[in-house]
Parts: C-alpha cells; sequence; structure tokens
C-alpha cells in the first residue's frame, strides 16, 4: 500500500481534537488522541488485523482497533492500566452494570450510616489526602465493589472508582502533585461527596460504553458484546517477555508510543489508586500499595529515574530489545507505527530510535512532525513536539 501520498496530507496535530467518551472515563499520564490510531489502523491494515500495542496504557489504541474491525493485543507493566484498559474495552452491558454499582452503593451508605465498615489498611496515609468523611465513604464503596461477583463487571466498577480518586482528594493542583506525592495542606482539607461522585462517574460511564458499543456494532449488526470481548487480549507484564509469548509473523500492526525518556512517571501517576486498592485481589494478584514501590524500579525510562547513572543507555537498550521482537512477530511487509518525544531539558531518543528500528531490519517509511497543545505539554516535561514514525517490514 502506498500510503505516503495519504499520511503527507494529515495536520497530525489534531489541533481541533481532544479525546471523549469512552477514552476520557479516567485520566492517565501521556495518552496520545484517539485521532492517531484511528488515521494509522485503517491506512496500514486490513480490517481483521491482529494490532499490538506493547506499551498499551489506559487502551486507546486498543478501542480504536475494536472500532475500526480489528483484534488487539495489548501489553502493560502497569496493572492500573491494564484494569482501565480492559474495562473499556470489555463493553458490559449498561443496565447490568448500573444495577450492580447501584446496589453497591446503596448497601455501601448503610453501612457507612450504621459504622458497620472495616477500617483500610492504609487509612493513616489516606487521611492525609482526604477528608475523614470522604474517605469513610470511598471506603464504604470499595468494599461493597470487592463483593460483586461477576470479575469483568467488577474491574469495570473497580476502574471508575480508581477514575474519581483524584477529583474526590484535596489535592486540587494537576497531577503532577500527586505523582510526586505533595499532600495538601491541612487547610485545603475539603469534604466531597464520595456517593455521589461514584455514581454520576458509572453513568458517564454506562453512556460512554453503550455509545461505543452501537458505534461499533454499526458497521456490523449482528456483532454482539461477547463476540467483541473475544478481539481484545491484555497481558501484565514486560513487554518483552511477553512478546517472546507470540509466534513469529503473527500480527498485522504495531501501534504504540513508547515511554518518552525521563518525562512521565505512570505508575506513580496512580498513587492514589496503588493505596486505595491494597484490599483488591483481582486474578489473585493484589494490587496494593505493596506493589508500587516493586513496580516503579522496574519502570522504564521514567521521569523519576532520570537522573540514574546509565539510565540513558538503559533505555535505549530497552528499546533495542523491544524493537527486536517487534521485528520477528511482524509479517512482512507489515508496519510499526510509533508516537515518540523528547524533551528539550533530557537526552534526545528520538534519532536514537530510528537509528535502533533501522539496525534491527526496519525501514523508515515516514516521519511527520505534529506539535502539542500548550495545555498538554504542561504535563508532559517541556515535550513541545512529537514525530509520527512509520517503519515497515521488508524481509
Amino acid at each position: 500500500m502506498n500510503f505516503n501520498n495519504i499520511l503527507t496530507e494529515v495536520d497530525w496535530s489534531f489541533s481541533n481534537f481532544s479525546n471523549s467518551g469512552l477514552h476520557s472515563i479516567h485520566w492517565y499520564p501521556a495518552t496520545y488522541i484517539s485521532a492517531i490510531p484511528g488515521t494509522l489502523i485503517p491506512t496500514l491494515c486490513q480490517e481483521g488485523a491482529t494490532i499490538l500495542d506493547p506499551f498499551s496504557g489506559s487502551g486507546t489504541t486498543g478501542l480504536e482497533s475494536l472500532r475500526l474491525g480489528n483484534n488487539f493485543i495489548g501489553f502493560d507493566t502497569n496493572p492500573i492500566a491494564i484494569l482501565i484498559a480492559e474495562s473499556k474495552l470489555f463493553h458490559p452491558e449498561p443496565k447490568r452494570f448500573l444495577d450492580l454499582v447501584r446496589a453497591a452503593t446503596s448497601e455501601a451508605q448503610f453501612k457507612y450510616n450504621n459504622n458497620e465498615v472495616a477500617t483500610h489498611p492504609q487509612e493513616a496515609e489516606l487521611k492525609s489526602w482526604y477528608h475523614a468523611n470522604t474517605m469513610a465513604e470511598l471506603n464504604a464503596i470499595l468494599q461493597e465493589l470487592c463483593l460483586i461477583e461477576n470479575p469483568n463487571y467488577k474491574k469495570c466498577a473497580l476502574a471508575i472508582f480508581s477514575s474519581i480518586l483524584k477529583s474526590t482528594c484535596s489535592q486540587g493542583k494537576h497531577w503532577g502533585w500527586v505523582c510526586d506525592n505533595v499532600k495538601p495542606k491541612l487547610s485545603e482539607i475539603i469534604y466531597r461527596n464520595a456517593f455521589t461522585s461514584f455514581l454520576s462517574a458509572c453513568e458517564e460511564f454506562a453512556k460512554a460504553t453503550h455509545d461505543s458499543f452501537r458505534t461499533i456494532q454499526y458497521w456490523n449488526n449482528s456483532l454482539t458484546r461477547s463476540t467483541l470481548r473475544k478481539r481484545a487480549n491484555f497481558r501484565v507484564g514486560d513487554c518483552v517477555a511477553n512478546m517472546k509469548n507470540l509466534p513469529d509473523e503473527s500480527v498485522d500492526l504495531i501501534m504504540t508510543s513508547p515511554p518518552y525518556y525521563g518525562v512521565a512517571d505512570y505508575v506513580k501517576s496512580q498513587r492514589l489508586s496503588f493505596l486505595w486498592f491494597d484490599i483488591v485481589d483481582l486474578n489473585h494478584t493484589l494490587l496494593g500499595f505493596e506493589n508500587f514501590s516493586e513496580l516503579r524500579s522496574q519502570e522504564k525510562g521514567s521521569r523519576s529515574h532520570r537522573h540514574r547513572k546509565n539510565s540513558w543507555q538503559q533505555y535505549i537498550e530497552f528499546i533495542h530489545h523491544v524493537f527486536l521482537e517487534a521485528h520477528r512477530i511482524l509479517k512482512v511487509n507489515a508496519h510499526m507505527a510509533l508516537i515518540v518525544g523528547e524533551s528539550s531539558s533530557r537526552a534526545g531518543t528520538t534519532d536514537n530510535i530510528i537509528d535502533i528500528a533501522e539496525d534491527v531490519g526496519f525501514s523508515l517509511e515516514l516521519r511527520k512532525q505534529r506539535g502539542i497543545r500548550s495545555t498538554r505539554r504542561r504535563l508532559m516535561a517541556k515535550v513541545k513536539g512529537e514525530d509520527v514514525l512509520i517503519f515497515s517490514k521488508k524481509t
């Protein structure tokens, strides 16, 4: 396919576009707008393709893959990211979901009013972020959500619970303050009604997942939620290790954005969720704060690791291992599309990424720059622009 003429004319900045609907149900750092995979996927592969995002984050590529009639595989080391992404792509039946969360919230309110809620193991730490009553309400809700029997609906409810943790806490400044563990001052502690916030967020999610499924179903009237769910496969863990489990030449397109060196802290950004989820057991794995330090230490290219000795070299070596596996699992003549960026206050990486890809056997077919809106740049450590890179595997 000669895609150069099509993609060269695209305004990759998408300056008037922002994520909405199901894409925006949960904040996550450094995500790209859905218009990027929404433009690249139908141009670079045929419908029914298998698309991999080895750094899937909150599932933007996955949701667009399903919307466009494809299969999706997503990896991420952050279990909170996987929880968010799985919930977006699961497309629960809206009425059933709302019935479950309303019943859980009603029971939570009853137990809260009657002082029947067990103490949260991180209560002392949580009280430094939340008004005491807000914290108690959230604790009551969470304990009831853990009792939902259907594991997939439970995940959806927990993802929405996670989505309100920043807005209900008393740290009113942007995510970086929570990421860096800057707690609100005592004078800034404000009560926010957790019951109202949670139910409102659930209703927004139910509408968004309904609209998303109807949009997907528009092109295939016979499609069911059950069939759609089979098209997505998520795995928690290191992407290189996970890619090693994929057969040779089994993927039609890799569409991703690798972590930008020294720019974002994905695990730390979800600090509040890890604190709260100390009591959550999903797939026999606790999502709690005991995982937090270990996951932070394993995160590749994170902002908090930028001062570590050899951190840049370790990042470059990691990208090399990723591209080796990417080249193996991609079909011949298939593509790897990357959105990459670098901070003006960090060591450069974009040219190195291109060199590594070419060294392992990829051919660079297109490189286009895109601007980043100033409102997003504020959260991106002086990343003023990004590059859209499209590689092909010739042999």
